[in-house]
């Protein structure tokens, strides 16, 4: 399960749910939302809700050296998804272009500061279901 700490739950629930589609699973607490995604969840948790569980301060440096990626089937799935999710309010960060690693990709800022990349891997397999598989020997 992948969570991210943010500091207005409702604000990002919106954001995911209606900006992008995603369904919500299940939101136990005003605090804490689950979506179901391919193989796992993925959870928002309000921060304050977050560092009481913990017993710690959360820090709000969201930027470091964690990204989202949602993977997209073609150059023109990410262009549409990025175009959808400027939409329901992420500021753009990085514009969809070629990549130097021979994909395309983008980035957008979430709700809460976390950064999610909307990228094609042409090198990558993408399942019915959503998953993602690097081929063998890649």
């Amino acid at each position: 399960m992948t969570t991210l700490a943010v500091p207005d739950v409702a604000e990002a629930r919106r954001f995911f749910e209606e900006g992008l589609g995603w369904a919500v699973t299940a939101a136990p607490s005003p605090e804490v939302v689950f979506f179901q995604i391919v193989g796992s969840i993925f959870a928002l948790y309000s921060r304050d809700a977050l560092a009481k569980e913990i017993g710690r301060s959360v820090t709000s440096n969201t930027t470091g050296a964690i990204t989202l990626a949602w993977n997209a089937r073609s150059e023109e799935e990410v262009d549409e998804i990025f175009k959808k999710a400027v939409a329901a309010g992420a500021p753009p960060v990085k514009e969809p272009e070629k990549a130097f690693w021979g994909g395309y990709s983008s980035y957008v800022e979430v709700p809460g500061g976390h950064l999610l990349e909307i990228a094609h891997n042409p090198f990558w397999d993408i399942a019915q279901d959503g998953s993602v598989r690097i081929p063998t020997g890649a």
